[in-house]
């Protein structure tokens, strides 16, 4: 019985990580050195008070990737070579 219960709890832990996974290591890329001592700076210096700017820059991030991701759908390419801004990507047709 509880073999079974370890089964499905693992497999929704796999499910979740395969969901999760690339935003983490995403969100971990720019955490670099530099990053590290500038964000514990401005912590130290700041607290909470610019707590406050995490909730529209979450609104803005969700729209721009919701509209990445509607257009990747509509064109199925990817942003940048849809948008010409990639140098491996010369031609301009469509």
């Amino acid at each position: 019985m509880a073999k079974r219960w370890w089964r499905g709890r693992w497999r929704q832990l796999l499910i979740l990580g395969s969901l999760v996974g690339p935003g983490i290591i995403t969100a971990n890329i720019d955490n670099d050195a530099g990053g590290i001592a500038t964000y514990s700076i401005a912590g130290a210096h700041f607290g909470y008070a610019l707590l406050w700017t995490m909730i529209p820059a979450t609104v803005v991030l969700i729209v721009v990737q919701e509209m990445a991701a509607r257009m990747g759908v509509v064109t199925a390419r990817a942003w940048p070579t849809s948008s010409g801004r990639t140098s491996a990507s010369r031609s301009r047709s469509g």
